[in-house]
């Protein structure tokens, strides 16, 4: 049995630790080392781009025009109660073919989850971003602070 000593182990986990951080601040196309900040929108209509956050009363307003709201909170939960007509997150695939032929990737989404501690409404506007959606915003008092509100419910 081939025994190495955990210094050399050691050595080479932070070499490779190194080299790969190196590799991504030299390339054009680097990965981010720490999440960007998601801003607040100020105008909603001026919107258009990466994914920004709403308050609870831009949600409303977005709601009342019909636009199209997605749960980003598990199964249970959304089966639990959730904004009237908004969509399951479910599987990422599936969610992104009926959001794009329900409307056009330029349309405008709202992303929500629990409340702002959670961050799977972020994490699922990031992904449709990079998939090529522009009009991303993220409701981050979430079901929650909706509910709170007296807003409808399902």
């Amino acid at each position: 049995m081939l025994r190495v000593p955990l210094n050399q182990m050691l050595a080479i986990v932070i070499l490779s630790l190194v080299v790969g951080i190196f590799v991504n601040i030299i390339r054009s196309d680097s990965i981010p080392l720490f999440a960007k900040e998601i801003v607040t929108a100020e105008d909603l209509d001026v919107v258009s781009g990466e994914p920004v956050s709403i308050t609870l009363d831009q949600a409303k307003n977005l709601f009342d025009k019909g636009v199209v709201f997605v749960d980003a909170r598990d199964d249970e939960y959304f089966k639990d109660g959730h904004i009237p007509n908004a969509w399951n997150s479910g599987f990422f695939m599936e969610l992104m073919f009926k959001l794009d032929s329900a409307q056009t990737k330029n349309g405008p989404v709202v992303l929500y989850c629990s409340d702002d501690e959670c961050g799977s409404s972020e994490e699922l506007a990031n992904d449709l971003f990079n998939e090529g959606f522009t009009k991303l915003f993220v409701f981050k008092g979430g079901w929650l602070e909706w509910e709170a509100a007296g807003y409808p419910v399902e």
